[in-house]
């Protein structure tokens, strides 16, 4: 059974990507930082895995295997018709 953290925040931007696990008071328990979110040039497949890959990081630094609340703020994750 894995240790959870309280929160995942996420912030992929257009040039890199910074994930932190935080835990419930609010300590920052790990950080893991990736490239840009750029599903429209790399394509979506591409992307996702490489914010995962930063996740992953972020998860194994902090000794965690889940979170319970994620917030992400991503570049680029626009509706079809923009």
């Amino acid at each position: 059974m894995g240790l959870t953290a309280s929160v995942l925040a996420i912030d992929a931007g257009n040039s890199k990507t910074d994930v932190a696990v935080l835990a419930a008071d609010g300590a920052v328990l790990a950080t893991a930082r990736g490239g840009g979110f750029r599903p429209p040039i790399v394509g979506v497949e591409t992307a996702v895995d490489a914010l995962a890959a930063a996740v992953d990081r972020a998860y194994a630094a902090a000794g965690i295997t889940s979170v319970a609340h994620v917030s992400a703020c991503l570049a680029n994750a626009d509706l079809p018709v923009e």
